[in-house]
């Protein structure tokens, strides 16, 4: 028996108000970029015009183009966008995602699911995403909340009865995306980034390479009858060399980890020449919050001298980077310590922080005293 289509659109008022706002920025946006456009090339066919202002408006229109692509983006995804999932006889589940006139189709991974759930982001809810050993895999944002709440329980219902996810300790062993193991003839295991990503990467900066070359061509062009041009020719000159270097580096370098046992030697690879970087002996899995509550997660490689050597980071979900720590604990027996803490640690720092507050409130005089009373009515009514 198949189970019925899932289908996930726009929802609510408000997106109107944001598409009608970013759709008159766009209106602007045409003219300005239009305008840019029509100024350089001027500049390249007839020459005239101010170099420093040419510099900047060069630059502008790189960033001016990238807004305007987001921009676009987020009126198709509040207007024209549909995200449908498909669970099949044979136990394939597909997510048909549409953007505007763009289709996109995906199969998720249906026998490695632990759970599907909606993450908690504020009033509305956060997206729907799948659980799975050591990563979590984000579905859709669209529809509402309660709709996304009854296709998580309805997608656990088909999915039937799996282990809970372990959370956080002990993590799973297991290699997550992004990476591969590589085993050389005569010489210890080595995890490096996958090749897939790596030429993803190398076509994006390629492409970058085509964009930054193709303009100093024309500016070169454009140099040889007005001297004064070569200022331009030799800044831009120098972004073309910056962006071949990091194309050289995605398409020949590497940085590598060996392992060996009880050690992790960080090394880089560079067109068949290697260089060791440092080794360490630990791993650890921090976390670090800034000014704004932004959490960001680093998985570390700890060693007696120096500082950590940074095996990944994350801004978002850790269970990623603790697959992998746990997974390069077992595979070079080293110690691996996961001091993210859990949300009952959380929990008890609150109250722990909450109750030196009410104690430094409450010894500051007759207001102190009244605003702790204030603070232990809000909890009665949270409590209540």
């Amino acid at each position: 028996m198949t189970t019925p289509s899932l289908r996930f659109r726009p929802h609510g008022v408000g997106r109107f108000f944001v598409a009608g706002f970013l759709s008159l920025w766009l209106c602007a946006w045409s003219a300005g970029e239009l305008f840019a456009l029509w100024f350089l090339w001027t500049f390249l066919t007839t020459g005239q015009g101010p170099l420093a202002v040419v510099v900047f408006v060069l630059l502008w229109v790189s960033v001016w183009s990238w807004g305007g692509i987001v921009a676009l983006t987020l009126v198709l995804r509040c207007l024209w966008s549909e995200d449908r999932l498909v669970l099949h006889d044979d136990g394939r589940l597909e997510c048909l995602a549409r953007l505007g006139p763009f289709r996109r189709r995906r199969a998720l991974p249906w026998r490695e699911i632990l759970r599907f759930r909606v993450q908690a982001e504020a009033a509305r809810g956060g997206a729907l995403v799948a659980e799975l050993p050591g990563r979590t895999l984000e579905i859709t944002r669209l529809g509402n909340l309660r709709q996304r709440q009854e296709a998580a329980e309805q997608l656990n219902r088909a999915l039937g009865p799996r282990p809970e996810p372990r959370e956080p300790n002990p993590a799973p062993a297991v290699l997550p995306a992004g990476w591969q193991e590589v085993s050389p003839s005569f010489d210890s295991p080595l995890l490096v980034p996958h090749p897939g990503l790596r030429r993803r990467q190398s076509l994006a900066m390629g492409l970058v390479c085509l964009l930054v070359w193709g303009l100093l061509a024309l500016l070169v062009g454009g140099a040889l009858t007005r001297p004064a041009l070569w200022v331009g020719v030799l800044v831009l000159g120098a972004l073309g060399l910056a962006c071949g270097w990091g194309l050289l580096w995605l398409l020949f370098g590497r940085r590598e980890w060996r392992l060996e046992p009880r050690r992790l030697v960080l090394q880089r690879r560079f067109a068949g020449r290697l260089r060791t970087l440092g080794e360490a002996r630990a791993l650890q899995l921090t976390e670090t919050i800034d000014s704004d509550g932004d959490r960001c997660y680093r998985l570390e490689a700890t060693r007696s001298a120096g500082r950590p050597l940074t095996v990944d980071h994350s801004g978002q979900d850790p269970a990623s980077l603790r697959s992998l720590g746990a997974w390069l604990a077992a595979r070079a027996h080293v110690p691996f310590e996961d001091r993210v803490p859990t949300e009952a640690q959380r929990l008890e720092r609150r109250t722990a922080e909450l109750q030196r507050l009410r104690q430094q409130l409450t010894e500051a005089g007759p207001l102190g005293r009244w605003a702790a009373q204030l603070i232990d009515r809000d909890d009665a009514g949270r409590s209540a």
